[in-house]
């Protein structure tokens, strides 16, 4: 199948929204880019559903559609021409100068797919009566198509042969108008590109999103002269896009005689199927009315998203009003049977190949081992189904593990446990951290403590040799009287003549002493200068020590203080978590 949705994945940041939004197992692949959890596309298993695009918040999926193709080739004057969904009146600008527009830039002939849906309507109705089937599931809408072929085959009996009304349209423009130009569709719907890529009737799926996004881009006005379509006008079929739209014209034309039943959007619709799937037929409506969007085609997937569905309702409404105020029951029959006239049932049927994608089969052996890889060891792990990985439940992730379409760490409860044994492993790194730092504060502190003490020594060492530069003063005073003494001994010695020799002996001995004395002191004193040039350095350099270890008691106590703030804190956020 063609691809359709896009996926910008620099922009994905692994919400996996997507994959809650997406009614398919599989159709996204989960994978590890750069460390980032990254989700893309898988284009063999997408319906083109839309689910995804509607539900992304950071502007990662988007769609192709054929507007620029449409376009350019009409710029190199390609020959085409057009039908217009009836959602066109509830989106966009008005639908008469649009129309005026494209004939403009070059659209031969535009007709009305409500034109269409007429014809789908007699073709419903005309195979009730004809086959009288037991149950029938009407395929407007081909993503339902794609989700029966792809993922239902079983459903493909029960499936309408009965063209959408745009290929109905197309087929009718093609067969009974003679139009030979390619047909473009403005649609309201991504997947039509499906529908028409398996059908060939038409060549360009325009979406009225991309269409209305284009003329704004270039700033295009539109015509003041609005036109209408080049077909006579249609009746039932302008309420097809709304919810229950075929099952109001078949409960027109039959009553409540025939039992329709209906079902809308993504996240009802195909787990509607799914179960139509394995009901007894018994059970089974005779028409099983069905859309992929939620408010129908009037908000499908390739419109801007820009009313709310109170004001389509009564645009809608509005439509209903008009045509209940111009069509009335024998008008509808006389409109069939006109159809009868003109039309051959065998036209607008359509066969459905299967599709199938065979679903994967797993042993239990791999889920444990997916289990075993998710960290889910007791059964609680194993039904936690919180959905956050984006599957329905953890068996359901584990599959998709085992099939290669996630990862283990896409799971909340894998990183949580995860986030817990380390928050276990860092404390207990801290706790040793934190018994370290007493000890180094202690030690800190006996350093501190010790130093003081030598403090208080130096200062008794000081003041020792204060006092003993004090008494070496007196030692040099006491020594320079005893040499005047020896000196005037000497003199009188020699006065004395012979008598005196002896004297002046002791006399010369006690000026050497005094004399050595003095040289000691002197020695003395340069000593002392030393040691207490030495013990002020000592001083000033313990003095640094001690202002040293109180700036690191600070740093070690601001460490302490941050690290069991850091610790709540971490205690705090697993909680949360």
């Amino acid at each position: 199948m063609r691809r359709l949705i896009t996926n910008d994945e620099t922009k994905c940041v692994g919400c996996n929204r997507c994959i809650r939004a997406c009614p398919i197992d599989g159709a996204n692949d989960v994978l590890m880019v750069d460390g980032q959890i990254n989700i893309s596309v898988n284009n063999e298993r997408c319906i083109a559903c839309g689910s995804c695009i509607s539900t992304c918040r950071h502007e990662v999926r988007d769609y192709e559609d054929d507007t620029e193709l449409f376009i350019n080739d009409l710029k190199n004057k390609a020959q085409i021409s057009m039908m217009v969904a009836p959602a066109h009146r509830v989106n966009g600008q008005d639908g008469g100068r649009l129309l005026t527009w494209l004939r403009n830039i070059g659209v031969r002939k535009i007709y009305d797919v409500s034109l269409g849906a007429d014809i789908c309507t007699w073709g419903h109705i005309r195979l009730i009566q004809r086959d009288n089937p037991k149950s029938v599931i009407t395929q407007p809408c081909p993503a339902i198509v794609d989700f029966i072929q792809l993922y239902q085959p079983g459903l493909l009996k029960y499936l309408s042969p009965v063209h959408s009304p745009m290929l109905c349209a197309a087929i009718y423009m093609k067969k009974y108008e003679n139009i030979s130009d390619s047909i473009a569709a403005l649609s309201p719907c991504i997947a039509k590109a499906h529908e028409f890529e398996a059908t060939s009737y038409v060549k360009y799926n325009v979406t009225i999103k991309k269409l209305l996004a284009y003329i704004e881009k270039n700033n295009i006005q539109l015509p003041a002269n609005p036109s209408g379509f080049d077909h006579a006008d249609s009746a039932f079929g302008r309420l097809y896009p709304m919810p229950g739209g075929l099952k109001e014209n078949i409960e027109f034309y039959f009553g409540k005689k025939v039992r329709v039943d209906q079902a809308e959007g993504p996240q009802i619709v195909y787990d509607a199927l799914r179960e139509f799937a394995h009901e007894s037929e018994d059970c089974l409506p005779a028409v099983f009315d069905v859309l992929n969007c939620h408010d129908g085609c009037n908000i499908g997937t390739g419109v801007e998203h820009n009313k709310s569905r109170f004001q389509t309702g009564m645009i809608m409404e509005e439509n209903r009003k008009s045509v209940l105020g111009h069509y009335n029951a024998k008008h509808y029959e006389r409109l069939l049977r006109q159809y009868d006239r003109k039309l051959r049932l065998d036209d607008f049927i359509r066969k459905y190949p299967s599709r199938a994608i065979t679903r994967q089969s797993v042993t239990d052996e791999q889920i444990e081992q997916a289990y075993t890889a998710l960290n889910k060891k007791t059964p609680a792990q194993k039904i936690f189904d919180c959905g956050a990985c984006g599957c329905d439940s953890c068996y359901d992730m584990a599959r998709r593990i085992v099939l290669g379409l996630s990862i283990p760490n896409n799971c909340i409860q894998k990183l949580r446990d995860e986030i817990v044994e380390e928050k276990g492993i860092i404390l207990k790194i801290a706790e040793s951290n934190m018994r370290s730092i007493d000890h180094l504060t202690h030690d800190i502190a006996d350093i501190k403590n010790k130093s003081h003490d030598i403090n208080n020594l130096i200062d008794v060492l000081n003041d020792v040799i204060t006092k003993y530069n004090n008494i070496s003063t007196d030692i040099n005073s006491i020594a320079s009287y005893i040499n005047l003494i020896s000196l005037n001994a000497a003199v009188e010695a020699a006065r004395a003549g012979e008598a005196g020799k002896t004297f002046a002996v002791v006399a010369d001995e006690i000026r050497k002493l005094a004399s050595k004395s003095k040289n000691t002191v002197s020695e003395s004193e340069v000593l002392s200068k030393k040691s207490v040039e030495s013990i002020s350095s000592i001083t000033s350099m313990i003095n640094g020590i001690i202002g040293n270890i109180d700036k690191a008691y600070i740093s070690i106590s601001i460490i302490d203080q941050s690290l069991n703030n850091s610790l709540v804190n971490f205690g705090d956020q697993i909680k949360r978590r």
